[in-house]
Order: structure tokens, then sequence, then C-alpha cells
């Protein structure tokens, strides 16, 4: 108890618990055609995901050298098939894309295995070919859980080797990305849970030759869970980070580079059966809740830019297969498919406009109105709170999408102080405003 009460004054101090502005996107992995052969983009977009993420695998897109390796076009790379198409989708459904660029091609590794480390030029060059094949894209997912031995190489379970390896790829990757247009966001870290080396011993290493901290716009974290999320639990023993650590890890990679958010890619529990990636499993039934707690826990933290759900479809049936997905591998909708459908939305989120302070006097006459432009028509909550988080008084009313309407609480009597208003829209997107009473 008293460990929680002491991060929750440091998170207080960091800006953990103040009122989301923007909230966390709501990201997936999935494919980019449904089993009948139609775009996954339209049913990506009527579950309101914000980002649709997608691996760049370099050692097949480029498996001989490429003799002008800042050309998109030269002959030696090998495109995804009908990736270009599905980046103009995502586009034009309000959908945006965020690549990992991960594996390394054996003429640029000293002809090892696709997950040892590359020369960082060549990796750079690769990045710089990339961002002008899809300039569309500006989400940059620099390698995957580089703290895991069987993701990079080489790697040590003890000691920096592994976060002294890729630092000179980030910091080579920052370079190339933003040449390219500065626009770009360069996604580093990307740890997962736990790995050879924890994710704060990984951070703390993660130094180029000079001592400098390779740069970085986010930091990225696959935080897999080993409990029911909850952000109030105390953090797991022997320096594990999951989903109900992010405020002790946000504080964490705050004291390495202050003020930059999480993007935490990949999160996920799978139902039914383990697997050969999970030993964890739940039913159906707690897949969507602990989806649902998640996403919550996400979008209640500003230091979150977003979090990623894998994947869209369980893996077919078979040996060892995941039954991840918000799908079954036939297409059936699996509950926590309406779970994450509800989950907040950054590009749902209403608009609010409410007043930011307002006189006793006023409050007892005319109550408190706030005027809001839902994103999704249906039932829109309106809520007055004390700074603690208790509910005063709340007003719901069902509002078409895009269309501005007035919700009023009528004739309140409140002290002088702080408060805060909360509008919760159809889907679950909350938008929290200061009100000072005087």
């Amino acid at each position: 108890m008293a460990r929680r009460c002491l991060l929750l004054c440091l998170a207080v101090s960091f800006g953990l618990l103040a009122s989301p502005a923007l909230g966390a996107e709501k990201a997936i992995w999935g494919p980019t055609k449904l089993a009948g052969g139609g775009s996954s983009f339209p049913l990506y977009r009527d579950l309101g995901v914000d980002t649709w993420q997608f691996t760049l695998d370099w050692s097949s897109i480029a498996p001989t050298r490429p003799a002008r390796p800042l050309d998109p076009s030269d002959p030696a790379y090998r495109w995804p098939t009908g990736l270009d198409a599905a980046v103009a989708e995502a586009g034009n459904n309000g959908i945006n894309v965020a690549f990992l660029s991960n594996f390394s091609p054996r003429w640029a590794n000293g002809g090892r295995a696709p997950i040892w480390a590359p020369s960082p030029a060549a990796y750079s060059d690769f990045l710089v070919a990339a961002a002008r094949r899809y300039p569309a894209v500006r989400r940059w997912m620099i390698w995957n859980e580089p703290n895991k031995g069987d993701r990079l190489q080489p790697n040590a379970s003890s000691g920096p080797t592994g976060a002294r390896t890729y630092a000179p790829l980030l910091d080579a990757a920052y370079s190339a990305l933003k040449s390219v247009t500065h626009s770009n966001i360069v996604i580093g870290g990307m740890t997962w849970t736990g790995g050879e080396v924890k994710p704060k011993p990984f951070l703390d290493d993660m130094r180029l030759p000079n001592g400098r901290r390779p740069r970085l716009d986010w930091f990225g974290h696959n935080p897999f869970p080993f409990r029911f999320p909850d952000i109030r639990e105390e953090a797991i023993s022997e320096g594990y980070r999951d989903i109900s650590d992010l405020d002790l890890f946000t504080r964490e990679v705050r004291q390495a580079y202050p003020r930059t958010r999480l993007w935490l890619s990949e999160f996920t529990v799978q139902s039914d059966k383990p697997s050969r990636d999970f030993e964890l499993v739940v039913s159906r039934a707690e897949q969507a809740r602990w989806l649902t707690a998640s996403y919550r826990i996400a979008d209640e933290l500003p230091s979150v830019a977003g979090l990623g759900w894998l994947g869209l479809l369980d893996e077919p049936e078979g040996p060892g297969s995941a039954n991840w997905g918000l799908l079954t591998a036939g297409g059936a909708r699996k509950p926590s498919f309406f779970a994450f459908r509800n989950a907040p939305s950054r590009r749902l989120r209403p608009s609010v406009r409410a007043p930011r302070s307002v006189k006793r006097k006023t409050l007892g006459r005319r109550g408190v109105r706030v005027r809001v432009r839902p994103q999704v028509g249906g039932r829109v909550k309106l809520v007055l709170r004390t700074r603690g988080g208790r509910s005063l008084r709340r007003s719901i009313r069902r509002l078409g999408a895009g269309r501005t309407a007035t919700l009023r609480l009528r004739r309140i009597r409140l002290r002088r102080g702080r408060y805060s208003v909360v509008v919760v829209a159809p889907r679950g997107e909350r938008v929290e405003r200061s009100l000072r009473v005087k």
C-alpha cells in the first residue's frame, strides 16, 4: 500500500492522472483482406480503429543488396504485394498506419540469421527507401522486442549487450526517417513485458558508444499481461512490466526521456486454450472483460499514445495455434469483438466546449451548460465530479452523429473550488474538462 501511495504521488507530479486531452489511439494488428476476399478496412473503421499496424520484413523485401538503397524503385526491393493499396485504403477510412521494421537480410548482418543486428547505415538506408515508398505513413516502430534473445542478437541475459546493440540502430533510424519528413514519429525501445533483459534495465542500458541516449519520439512497449489489468496492482517481482504497471513504467521511461509517451504496440489475452506463444488463457467472456479494462487504463493515462490489440483473427486451428482474435479463424464474432468496438477511440472522441469557471450564483440559477458534438450517435452522458472523482450530478441524452447539442446540469449548489465535467460518448470515449467554481 505504501508503495502504491508513493507511485500515486509521483504520478500526480508527472501529470499521469490529469484528464486526457486527446486520449489513446485504438490500434490493431490484422489482415488487409477478410476471408471472403473483401477489404478489412471498412470493418476496422466500424470498430473505431485509429491505427492499423503492419510489419515490414526487411530480410524479405531486400534479400539481395540494392544498387541504390535509398531509391524504393531499385529492382532489388520486393515490396509487399497490395501494401500500397492497403495504405491508401486505410487513409480513405480515416485510419493511420504504423509500420514495424524488423529482421535483417544476410548481406547486411554478416551472413547471419535475420534476428542479428545489421549495419546501422544499411538499416537507415532501407528506412529512407520505405518512407519514400509510403509517404502517408507517419508512425515507424524500430525493431520488435529487442530485449529478447530470440528477437535480437547479439544479446545476453545479463549486461548491456542487447541494449548497446540496439541503440545505434534506433539512432540511425531516427536520422533517416526525420530526413524524409520531420513529421515522422519514430518509436524506439519496443520492449516486451519480460525478456532476457527486463524493460527497465534495457532502457537504462540504451546508450550510444559516446554515452548519449539514442533519439526517439515515443517509447514502444508490448505489455502482455500476467494478471487481470488493474493499475492499482503492485508491480510484479523480478522487473516485469505488464499492462498493470504502466504508471510505474511511465515514470521509469520519463526519467530517461522526459515527456515521452508510450506506444503499446501489442497487447492480447487468448481465449479457450493455451498456445505455443502464451500459457495464459481465459474464457471468451473474460477475454472481453480483460480487453475492456486494458483500453480503459490506456485511455485514462495521458502518458499512453496508443494501445494495439493482437489481433483481428484467431489463428487457424492446429497444434499450438493462438485464439487471440476478436473473430474466430472462421470469422465468427467473439465477445471481445464487441468489447473492442466499444473501447475508446481517439478518432471518435467527441468535441466538447465547457466553461472553465462559473460563479456559485450562476450555478444555482442556471446550472452548467456544455456543448457536445459526438462522432457517433447514441447515448451521451454528462457528469459533474469532485476532484476526487465522486459524481455529484449527471445528465443523459441521445444525440445524433455530427450534430452539436447543449447538455445541461440544472441548478447546482456547490462550494467554491475545483471540479471536473466529464462527457462520455456512446462508445466509451471520455472527455474531461476542469471547472472552477468562484
